[in-house]
């Protein structure tokens, strides 16, 4: 039963909230818009009542609270009432968007760092979520909100939440579903982990990473072809062996336009998470964690270019870069070294020195074009030169890039030693 505006649904704990407004329908059921006392929340109502297990699921999920702050987590269950039941979560902020949006090129990342952050705060969410004891079980493109600025995501739809080894008859979404779960399988952590890899890949490069000639030559995509070309036949598109499921022309132009500008380090990881040992061996899939500290890595491979002022992703391996955007040559041969990492320094370029994605440094450059660090933390920096006297930058401050200086960083009452090469 559709709730109609003004109607009212009781809370188990207690009080009503006032329907307001259908703001969405999907295929579980209907958001609208209600007053709880007062506060603008969005209540999800079921088209039709899953089972008791699934209503005491959520109950609990409501008492034990969100894993972080990533998730739109279920407030408030309502009564069972007027033949079904839903629950109440926080509203969407205006300024997310749908994952889906990125995909169909409604919304663009205003920036390779958002784009970067984004990827580590979905990593971070479901990383906590399975410290948590829970798996998703759900993972697919509607499950996120993004902010295009900022790259700050929530997750949604968090009611097929199940503690790990718990079924909540809900499969997953066709090309999202880990191969050995198009097979029939059970969805549990490692599921999760595929599905995560998977839009991952699709964060970055806007194709999905199993779809390309061989999928593409598909005449109708049944439920035959979907069990092979998503399950028992899975093909990477960029395999290094497989050669057949590359991606089309005219077809696949994101995948083939973006591979070429991001780090190798991205691109190896991708072409392991999706080799057909480890989409057969679900033990053997990448941990959020481990998929974070890569996004991280392809981060410190990111400068600002001084010739066209874009970003550019650089291989420091080397002393010398090209611009992805431009193709001038870069001089990166003044980097900064943090506990075994390489960040090159070039005007504009931020540097992230601990685990957020909050800028804790940033490239200036003086009247005469000398390189300066400036301190953007909240904390001091101490300096040591080479011949051993010490000076202290203040946030806000500023020190040179030049070869020999060591930097002793506390980053949120964390150290870091630094030097400049």
């Amino acid at each position: 039963m559709e709730l109609k505006p003004n109607q009212t649904v009781n809370l188990t704990v207690g009080g009503t909230a006032k329907v307001i407004k259908e703001l969405g329908r999907g295929g579980q059921g209907i958001v609208y818009l209600v007053d709880l006392n007062g506060e603008k929340k969005a209540l999800k109502w079921y088209h039709n009542p899953p089972a008791d297990a699934f209503y005491k699921n959520l109950q609990r999920n409501v008492s034990q609270g969100a894993p972080s702050d990533a998730f739109i987590w279920p407030e408030y269950v309502t009564a069972k009432e007027n033949g079904s039941y839903g629950y109440i979560m926080k509203l969407r902020p205006k300024e997310y968007y749908e994952f889906g949006n990125f995909l169909l090129a409604k919304a663009r990342f205003k920036s390779f760092t958002a784009m970067l952050a984004a990827a580590m705060k979905i990593c971070d969410g479901f990383m906590m979520l399975h410290r948590f004891g829970y798996s998703y079980q759900d993972l697919n493109d509607g499950n996120f909100f993004i902010n295009p600025v900022t790259g700050d995501v929530l997750i949604c739809d968090n009611d097929n939440v199940m503690p790990q080894g718990e079924q909540s008859g809900i499969m997953g979404k066709a090309r999202y579903m880990a191969p050995e779960i198009v097979a029939g399988g059970s969805p549990d952590k490692y599921s999760d982990r595929y599905s995560l890899s998977v839009l991952l890949f699709m964060l970055f490069f806007l194709n999905h990473p199993l779809e390309g000639a061989r999928v593409a030559a598909c005449p109708c995509m049944t439920e035959r072809y979907e069990k092979k070309f998503y399950g028992s036949e899975a093909e990477f598109i960029f395999d290094p062996n497989i050669t057949d499921n590359r991606p089309v022309r005219g077809i696949h132009e994101n995948a083939i336009r973006r591979w070429p500008l991001f780090p190798k380090i991205l691109k190896d990881a991708f072409i392991q998470e999706f080799s057909q040992e480890v989409m057969k061996i679900p033990s053997k899939r990448m941990i959020e964690q481990n998929w974070k500290k890569i996004v991280e890595e392809a981060r410190d491979e990111m400068i600002i270019c001084p010739h066209c002022g874009e970003e550019t992703f650089v291989d420091v391996s080397t002393n010398v870069g090209k611009c992805v955007n431009c193709r001038k040559s870069i001089d990166i041969s003044r980097r900064l070294l943090i506990n075994g990492r390489i960040l090159p320094l070039t005007p504009k370029t931020k540097i992230f020195i601990d685990k957020d994605n909050i800028p804790d440094g940033v490239i200036t450059t003086d009247s005469n074009g000398v390189m300066l660090i400036q301190n953007t933390s909240k904390d001091k920096w101490s300096v040591e030169t080479p011949s051993g006297k010490i000076k202290i930058v203040d946030p806000q401050g500023i020190m040179p890039v030049k070869a020999g200086l060591k930097i002793g960083f506390t980053i949120n009452g964390q150290p870091f030693k630094g030097e400049i090469k």
